[in-house]
């Protein structure tokens, strides 16, 4: 078992989803460059592909931001450096802290089985995308986003210095809903899945691409 620190933070920002990463660079600017952790960017154009500790959000069109594991140290740069306005694009916002909650998760691997629903989730990329397309049969599509699934959890496992030794099982119950959306000069399919899995995960958190700027995003329902 691995207990973890998460920190959210609601703020009073308006921000559509549209905006999160250009919210993202306006506290990345806040905050300074030196600070790693805020942007994953290392040197140049250089990009650092752990899991990012710190993501970016929006909630019923206000903005979070969601401090994991050793990102929870690293929060208070931001106290440190907000006036209380932050400029997004041309126009100046407020940012001031409407709610802090700070929780500690036991993250495990056991019997029992929890339901989540992942919003917005970005799966597949360039190659995987074409392998995808090319499986006729829908349970085959299934277990093979189940296969990429299992590789996130794993991913945010490694990001937070969880050594996982059980087998993780997932299994993708529906999916209610699949969209394009526009990254980095590509279209991507981003699902909207529900799940069981024998993994216990913290919600707010993000799995798959894009985490930093909101996309799959962990919602909790219930445990079987």
């Amino acid at each position: 078992m691995k207990t973890i620190r998460v920190i959210k933070i609601s703020f009073n920002t308006p921000l559509k989803n549209s905006e999160i990463l250009a919210f993202r660079g306006a506290i990345v600017d806040l905050v300074g460059r030196d600070h790693i952790i805020f942007h994953n960017h290392i040197e140049g154009n250089k990009f650092d592909y752990t899991y990012p500790l710190i993501q970016y959000q929006s909630k019923k069109n206000k903005a979070e931001i969601i401090s994991i594991h050793h990102g929870t140290e690293e929060i208070h740069h931001l106290f440190l450096k907000n006036l209380g306005e932050i400029k997004i694009g041309k126009n100046p916002r407020p940012l001031f802290v409407e709610n802090i909650k700070i929780n500690q998760f036991n993250l495990g691997v056991n019997g029992t089985y929890h339901r989540y629903r992942l919003q917005n989730w970005l799966p597949l990329n360039e190659s995987n995308y074409r392998r995808y397309q090319d499986l006729s049969d829908l349970s085959e599509k299934v277990e093979f986003l189940e296969k990429i699934l299992i590789g996130n959890i794993l991913s945010f496992a490694k990001g937070v210095s969880w050594k996982i030794q059980e087998k993780i099982e997932v299994k993708i119950s529906d999916i209610p809903k699949v969209n394009k959306v526009r990254r980095k000069q590509q279209d991507l399919m981003a699902f909207t899945i529900e799940f069981k899995s024998n993994v216990l995960l913290p919600p707010d958190i993000g799995l798959g691409k894009s985490v930093s700027v909101g996309y799959g995003k962990i919602i909790k329902h219930s445990t079987l």
